[in-house]
């Protein structure tokens, strides 16, 4: 078992959660309609719903799942940069620079602030 697991894409998380909603009323709607167009005295495409219902709460759960996760991360890496200052940031950018030289690209990349172009 990965001992990471428990945020494996949080990404991906967060964007299921946004579209299972938009999957669910399309399967909802296409079964409804073939119920109504082969109606035999049974409404049976309520169960399709009642699943779809329990994927996007499911879902939801995940993606809420994730986003605390990472709120839980920045929070501590906050309260860490409070209490070590500027001196610590330095020592963690010599560290990076040190270990490697692509990840202390990809470090500046991430403190810079994001361009907007209009």
């Amino acid at each position: 078992m990965n001992p990471f697991s428990i945020v494996s894409r949080p990404v991906k998380d967060v964007i299921d959660a946004l579209v299972m909603p938009f999957r669910a009323l399309f399967v909802v709607g296409i079964t409804g309609t073939i119920n109504y167009m082969t109606y035999s005295g049974v409404w049976w495409f309520k169960w399709v719903a009642l699943g779809m219902g329990i994927a996007v709460i499911a879902s939801l759960g995940r993606a809420l799942k994730s986003l605390l996760l990472l709120a839980l991360v920045a929070w501590v890496g906050w309260k860490i940069y409070q209490r070590y200052g500027e001196a610590a940031r330095q020592r963690f950018d010599d560290w990076v620079q040190r270990a490697s030289p692509k990840a202390a690209e990809v470090v500046a990349a991430l403190r810079q602030p994001a361009s907007t172009s209009a």
